[in-house]
């Protein structure tokens, strides 16, 4: 009896997937590092038809090699024709950087360094960097604490306990071998990390964490233009949200958010005017138990994920 009421869940679960799969005519990659494996596990992917329900897609894409911290977090992809880019957080002066061709075998893995004498900032650190593209053009922005502002832990192993107050840079590239100067992105006038661009008609969104100790939260502002100045900030999430990720769907707007307290993971709230918000929602994960932490989502051609997913040997 329980193998056939067993036999009965696993074929609901694989039509469901198909049915999904049929009717979709896009596809969507998300990219993280994973809670139980940490910032030395590596680059995870999982994959989705409708941005709801996930299945598992790959683990450990990357390995972390790089950097002075040699770790694997905040992983940001986008992808621009043929190739597939990713930065993410490993370094005190720069960021990591891979491509690849399928989305799933990265190569030309190496560190970007941005934060040095000859670039006239002396950072205490780079976090979470985040790409948009826009007339040719990658642009990187990030989160630093200028070491003049940093205060250390007294106890070094425990970095958290450190002081920090960051504030947003960033620099400009066509083929991710040479850099512009780094810049300053946007400084709202308090402590601010891991900022993501979303442009929608007209407007320039900008979302970002409240990182003060008061906040805690993700929240967006607008501007008219990539490099602002973005204005009339509004709350988004309740506390302990970060790694937001902007994603359109048809009609409808979704923002995923980490909700990293407690290592729970990532849930999202949809709009359809970038005014008024859905309750949460608690995304499916279908047949893995992963801990999706601080990533970003790409958008790919359904026939491009269904290649992916035989050179994994999934069905």
């Amino acid at each position: 009896m329980y193998f056939f009421k067993l036999l009965i869940l696993f074929s609901v679960i694989f039509f469901h997937h198909n049915t999904l799969a049929g009717k979709a005519k896009k596809a969507y990659i998300f990219y993280y590092f994973e809670g139980y494996a940490g910032e030395k596990g590596g680059l995870y992917a999982s994959y989705s038809y409708d941005l709801h329900k996930w299945y598992s897609l790959g683990k450990q894409l990357v390995v972390p090699s790089v950097g002075e911290y040699k770790v694997f977090r905040d992983p940001c992809v986008m992808k621009r024709k043929d190739t597939f880019h990713l930065v993410w957080t490993t370094g005190i002066s720069g960021f990591g950087y891979a491509n690849s061709k399928n989305g799933l075998q990265w190569e030309n893995i190496k560190f970007v360094t941005v934060a040095d004498s000859s670039r006239g900032f002396d950072f205490a650190n780079v976090w979470a960097p985040e790409l948009y593209f826009e007339k040719d053009t990658f642009y990187i922005i990030w989160a630093s604490t200028l070491k003049k502002d940093y205060v250390p832990p007294v106890e070094k192993e425990k970095w958290w306990t450190s002081t920090w107050n960051h504030r947003l840079y960033y620099v400009k590239t066509t083929d991710f071998k040479v850099f512009s100067d780094v810049k300053p992105f946007w400084d709202p006038g308090f402590n601010v990390i891991d900022a993501v661009v979303y442009k929608s008609k007209d407007l320039y969104y900008l979302f970002f964490k409240d990182e003060r100790k008061t906040g805690k939260n993700v929240l967006y502002a607008s501007g008219n233009s990539l490099l602002g100045p973005y204005q009339n900030i509004k709350t988004l999430t309740y506390r302990f949200t970060e790694g937001a990720i902007p994603v359109k769907k048809d009609t409808l707007f979704y923002l995923y958010y980490d909700y990293h307290h407690e290592y729970n993971g990532y849930r999202y709230i949809t709009s359809k005017d970038m005014v008024n918000w859905s309750d949460e929602i608690l995304p499916e994960k279908l047949e893995y138990t992963d801990i999706l932490r601080h990533g970003s989502i790409v958008e790919v051609p359904l026939n491009e994920l269904e290649k992916l997913k035989k050179i994994n040997n999934l069905k």
